[in-house]
């Protein structure tokens, strides 16, 4: 068993950037597995809660003026490839709410692993030990502002690696916190945390460095291989099946109509005549119809007949990417 304490700035960058998701799954599944044990302090929580919905509404944001800068620059400067550019923005930007709310979700995956933490709270002992690195100016004072809650989470983590020091394999500590916690090099820790990293004791500037080694990366790529990416479906996509359904709706409902038709239970009344009811149908109109028709009959392998099941399905899925795209429920004119 291996304890690892992520900083606070570590959880809100998982919870914002899209390249952190896989490190966040890579969690979920070591802690199920029983291989890492996180290290909660409760003020990283405390900050967490603090922060969560400015992330939230900081990358909505951020994602919505990236959009705005890049569809600019290619509307001025796109060149021949501008319109097929401009298409594929128009794909990205019908996901933005998508991708914006997805962050919400990943916030709450935040909070449930919060739940199966080691929560500790901070103790007076903790903060003397950060006002005594305050007063000598040790990192993480050296930058001459106010790091008095870094100060006090590392010396929580390290009061409670000492007095549990024979319960676990080994100790982890991330922060993405560079400027406070590293030495030049990044991925090592400042002089001044000498007394607390070690062999058994570990200092990282990424979550992949501390976690990957711990993960059967065969198993995991396996098991989790649909959680490195969060896809939704792009515009033009949706459009597509769209379109395939309307033309099969379509040609079922003129399948049917043919039927009538053979039976007699609607006519075919030849061009200038006044339709009298719905049993009648211009004979122009129905010549248009068949080749419509015969080009469905073209383009898809499959056109039916399909029982009631299947049918269902096809109205269903209709109806529900309509709704996506801002129609009411049930919204299959063709």
């Amino acid at each position: 068993m291996h304890l690892v304490m992520l900083d606070t700035c570590v959880w809100l960058d998982i919870s914002s950037q899209k390249s952190e998701l896989p490190m966040l799954t890579a969690i979920e599944h070591l802690v199920e597995d029983g291989v890492i044990k996180i290290l909660l302090p409760d003020l990283v929580r405390t900050e967490y809660e603090r922060n969560k919905d400015r992330v939230i509404e900081a990358t909505r944001k951020r994602l919505a003026n990236e959009f705005r800068v890049v569809k600019g620059v290619i509307e001025s400067f796109g060149g021949d490839g501008r319109d097929v550019a401009l298409q594929t923005l128009d794909d990205v930007n019908h996901r933005l709410p998508i991708l914006s709310e997805a962050t919400e979700g990943t916030v709450k995956r935040v909070l449930r692993l919060f739940d199966t933490a080691l929560v500790v709270a901070i103790t007076d002992k903790a903060k003397i030990k950060a006002a005594e690195r305050a007063i000598a100016k040790k990192a993480p004072f050296h930058k001459q502002k106010n790091s008095v809650a870094d100060a006090v989470l590392i010396e929580a983590f390290q009061e409670y690696r000492i007095e549990h020091a024979d319960e676990y394999d080994s100790f982890r500590f991330v922060t993405h916190n560079v400027n406070d916690f590293s030495a030049k090099d990044h991925r090592l820790p400042h002089e001044d945390f000498a007394e607390i990293f070690d062999d058994q004791t570990h200092f990282y500037n990424a979550t992949s460095q501390a976690v990957e080694v711990l993960l059967d990366l065969e198993e995991f790529h396996y098991e989790y291989d649909w959680a490195w990416e969060d896809q939704t479906r792009g515009l033009q996509e949706i459009l597509g099946a769209m379109d395939e359904l309307v033309d099969k709706v379509w040609y079922n409902r003129h399948m049917s109509r043919a039927h009538h038709i053979e039976q007699g239970t609607i006519n075919l009344i030849p061009d200038g005549v006044e339709r009298n009811s719905n049993g009648e149908i211009h004979q122009h109109i129905w010549k248009g119809a068949l080749a419509a028709a015969e080009r469905v009959r073209n383009q898809y392998e499959d056109t039916g007949p399909w029982d009631d099941f299947e049918w269902g399905m096809l109205n269903g899925k209709l109806s529900a990417l309509r709704w996506v795209l801002g129609d009411e429920w049930d919204m299959l004119d063709t």
